[in-house]
């Protein structure tokens, strides 16, 4: 009987274990990997559209190549969504698995996470976007929200 308490009793902690080797080290996929600097010089168009300044290039040849410049926007969006995306996906996860945590952003928007994570990579051009959400964590964890919050209904 002791013998299947003590096996449960294992089961019970190895799952509530971080996931990380014996020197603290584990495998970032995808974007995560990119560095800091790649992920300002994408989301400087994101934080600044007003101050994007559109090349104007009046010779004939540039009217015939219309779709080059279009092409180069829309790939600079596609950058930017999978960006967005990782981040996303990395809070998300970050919450799920965090315990007595319901959102690390608090109440902070979208545009405001973009903001904290590129004033760290331009303070840390050399570290990886993961490096700097799990610095982000750090940052937000004594301001997270615990709970969600009660729906009010009106009466």
């Amino acid at each position: 009987m002791k013998f299947l308490l003590t096996i449960l009793g294992l089961l019970f902690i190895s799952n509530t274990a971080i996931a990380v080797d014996k020197s603290g080290n584990y495998a970032v996929w995808g974007i995560g990997m990119k560095s800091c600097f790649t992920f300002n010089s994408i989301t400087i168009n994101y934080l600044n559209p007003d101050d994007t300044v559109e090349e104007k290039d009046g010779s004939w040849i540039s009217k015939l190549k219309f779709w080059e410049k279009e092409e180069e926007k829309n790939n600079e969006v596609e950058n930017f969504d999978k960006y967005r995306n990782y981040i996303k996906g990395y809070i998300t996860a970050y919450n799920t698995f965090t315990e007595d945590t319901y959102s690390i952003t608090g109440n902070m928007k979208e545009k405001e996470i973009i903001e904290w994570l590129n004033n760290y990579c331009e303070e840390n051009p050399m570290s990886s976007l993961d490096t700097a959400l799990t610095n982000f964590t750090f940052d937000r964890y004594d301001k997270r929200f615990k709970a969600s919050r009660p729906v009010r209904r009106g009466f």
